[in-house]
């Protein structure tokens, strides 16, 4: 159903309303004042549709506005609200942050169980060069 635009004489209300091109002649009466109000020129708004995307639960690929609400429901999932994302990311990094230090926890009680022989050879590799890092699989 198109949406049109209208403004009121008497006291300049703007109100845009949808209604079938049937019933585009019909007057339509400022919410404000009850005069009835005149139809505007206005551009056209398109909407656009969804870029396609891979969907993240099973690789499909996701093209438009239909599929991507049908994939929705397909999957019980929603779209993000505002913020939400933002405080998703933030805990995300909270819990990686702890993660990391139980990881450093857990490799210094290792080494400190290292024997004593096995501990002077680690320090001399790490001061020769040797690259340690941890990898997430």
């Amino acid at each position: 159903m198109p949406m049109y635009s209208y403004r009121c004489g008497a006291c300049g209300a703007a109100q845009d309303v949808f209604k079938a091109i049937k019933d585009l002649d019909l007057a339509e009466p400022c919410a404000r004042c009850g005069t009835v109000m005149t139809r505007q020129i206005c551009a056209p708004t398109v909407r656009g549709d969804y870029p396609g995307y891979a969907c993240p639960i099973t690789g499909n690929w996701i093209e438009g506005r239909r599929a991507h609400e049908e994939n929705l429901r397909k999957h019980n999932c929603r779209v993000y609200e505002a913020g939400e994302l933002d405080d998703h990311k933030a805990q995300r990094a909270a819990e990686d942050a702890a993660f990391d230090r139980s990881i450093e926890a857990t490799v210094e009680e290792f080494v400190e169980k290292l024997p004593a022989r096995k501990r002077e050879q680690l320090a001399v590799e790490l001061e020769n060069g040797a690259d340690v890092g941890v990898v997430r699989a």
